[in-house]
């Protein structure tokens, strides 16, 4: 990804002009300096999405997105970095730079990848034809009308028809010019001894789509209860990786920005159902596990995901797996459960749409309900010691998981089945949450340092100006050093400070795009993204000696809190030596604390 010169990266961006990029996806308004619109990130009425045509940076105050024009037509479009470069040096009429494509395909390769692709697109058609315009498409035709999936949807999805013949696809293929070797390689067809045959036979044809549209993998739906398997999938290719591949995310991204959730199903029938039924922003994982590539691919266009898998065991444990990936890429996720037996498609089918929609907008879960559920089903309440159990499982989950008015919730249905005071479940939890809670607090404090300066205290504050200070002043650098600033008051601005000392040790000069483009982690593009768009009044040396004295006054005070603490723990156990030396360190501090405190010091 990062083979592309920087010395094109950085032409282009001289070249493209933020404000017309955005400008394509957003409406924006001038607003001082900078521009003003409603993020395309998250649902909001008032205006919280920024750019700043000065920096040529963005940054949303609702839900953090921030970066670069190249990070946002990254997460728009659910592109990489090396795609997105190629679009806007497009875009730009900037040429692209011969070292870069030595490091992409070769024409050779392009033009076979571009051959694997349309033996696809064309098999889609083919397909396509057969189940709504042959005699041989009959049977799959009545099967999908019979699963309640209308001919409007069928043309949606592109749903099609493989014949139960050896060599059909094959020889419609190689009569268009396509090598049978290729069709092997893409998947299309099999090589068995001398002949090559049709990979699909006797199924109902589902296209499988990267985020561009294109057809990629087909899905192939057996219409026997017998037959074996029931789906039989492409195999992997240059086109097509499973772990990568969601079904069906080309069409649903524009929904999931939308809602701003993302819900996750099994199967293709599942997603096609939905769709039918008016949800429009669900994909699947192809019948395999839900991997941390595919969250990171949600990720780009939402931050709250639903887990919609079937209801049987095998469901519960596959939920409780992406529950678990979610969590780590801090999507906040809700569950959807169907009936022991059933799936989500079998759901629709039975019940119809308006029932289907209300499990989603009625029905669902919590991660914690979920969870707590679950424990539920696996406890023994008849005896007493599985009761207790089942309660301290139940307030571990609270602790760690649950926000302040669920955990309420929760506690007071722990209370009222089983006959215990609020009080002694409050003290049980704080003694099993104590640690998580202070996880949870630091991280809060981290967000809201970013989003609201007048919830942090002043030391937080002075941090977040000295990282600023450096990211948009070179010279900030020297100054820091001189004053051997090496840590600030969260773990989230000590790491971006470690980043850019780094970057200035590099690239002295280096622009506050380049920087931002460099950083991977999601939490630390958005603190720089943050700082990068808000005021900044230019390299201001007494404002940073203020911002010193801050971060060293609280250190100094934190110091102290702890040093009176030892002296009056010295004192109870009776050790005056220990006592002496506490002292004298206690009336140190207090004497610089009442220093730096003096104007002027």
């Amino acid at each position: 990804m990062r083979q592309i010169p920087e010395e094109f990266v950085e032409t282009l961006r001289q070249r493209v002009d933020i404000i017309d990029v955005v400008g394509d996806y957003v409406q924006l308004r001038r607003s001082g300096r900078s521009y003003v619109g409603l993020c395309p990130f998250h649902n909001e009425r008032s205006p919280s999405f920024s750019v700043s045509p000065e920096r040529q940076m963005y940054y949303c105050f609702g839900c953090g997105a921030g970066g670069t024009v190249i990070r946002f037509v990254m997460d728009i479009e659910g592109l990489t970095f090396t795609e997105t470069v190629v679009r806007l040096a497009e875009r730009a009429n900037v040429q692209l730079p011969e070292s870069l494509e030595e490091t992409m395909p070769s024409q050779s390769e392009t033009d076979r990848y571009q051959a694997m692709r349309d033996a696809h697109e064309l098999a889609a058609k083919y397909y396509s034809y057969i189940l709504m315009n042959s005699s041989a498409g009959v049977q799959a035709l009545t099967y999908l009308e019979n699963r309640g999936i209308s001919k409007t949807t069928m043309v949606e999805f592109r749903l099609g028809f493989a014949p139960n013949t050896e060599r059909r696809l094959v020889d419609f293929l190689r009569k268009r010019g396509f090598a049978s070797e290729l069709l092997v390689d893409s998947g299309l067809a099999v090589a068995l001894g001398n002949q090559v045959v049709d990979r699909f036979r006797n199924r109902v044809m589902i296209p499988i789509c990267d985020g561009r549209g294109q057809v990629v993998a087909f899905g192939g739906r057996a219409m026997q209860k017998e037959a074996k398997p029931k789906y039989l999938n492409s195999p992997e290719t240059p086109l097509f990786h499973k772990s990568s591949v969601l079904f069906n995310l080309h069409a649903a991204k524009r929904s999931i920005r939308q809602t701003q959730t993302a819900v996750i199903f099994e199967g293709y029938m599942d997603v096609i159902s939905a769709w039918q039924a008016g949800l429009k922003s669900g994909v699947a994982s192809m019948g395999t596990s839900l991997t941390e590539e595919h969250v990171r691919l949600l990720k780009r266009y939402s931050d709250r995901l639903t887990v919609a898998y079937d209801g049987d065991e095998a469901g519960q444990r596959a939920t409780h797996k992406v529950l678990s990936l979610a969590r780590d890429a801090h999507l906040e996720c809700r569950v959807v459960q169907f009936p022991e037996g059933m799936d989500p498609d079998d759901f629709a089918r039975e019940f119809g749409a308006p029932a289907f929609v209300r499990q989603f907008q009625v029905q669902a879960l919590t991660e914690v309900q979920f969870l707590i559920q679950g424990l539920r089903r696996e406890a023994n309440l008849e005896s007493p010691a599985g009761r207790t159990a089942y309660i301290r499982k139940a307030l571990t989950v609270l602790g760690e998981r649950a926000s302040p008015i669920e955990r309420d919730e929760e506690l007071q249905k722990l209370s009222q089945e089983f006959h215990l005071s609020l009080d002694a479940l409050h003290q049980e939890l704080k003694m099993l949450a104590k640690d998580s809670q202070r996880r949870t607090t630091h991280k809060v404090v981290a967000q809201n340092a970013v989003v609201n300066p007048n919830l942090v205290s002043a030391d937080v504050r002075a941090g977040n100006h000295i990282l600023q200070s450096l990211l948009l002043y070179p010279e900030t650098y020297d100054w820091l050093l001189e004053h051997e600033v090496m840590e600030l008051p969260l773990a989230q601005q000590t790491a971006l400070l470690a980043r850019l000392y780094a970057y200035r040790a590099e690239c002295p000069e280096g622009s506050p795009v380049r920087f931002v483009e460099t950083l991977e982690d999601t939490e630390l593009r958005k603190l720089a993204a943050s700082l990068a768009v808000g005021d900044a009044a230019g390299f201001d040396p007494a404002l940073l000696t203020d911002c010193v004295r801050s971060l060293r006054l609280q250190e100094l005070e934190n110091r102290y809190r702890n040093k009176l603490q030892e002296l009056v723990e010295a004192q109870l156990a009776g050790e005056s030596e220990h006592v002496l030396a506490c002292r004298q360190e206690v009336e140190d501090l207090q004497t610089e604390i009442t220093r730096l405190k003096t104007p002027h010091a």
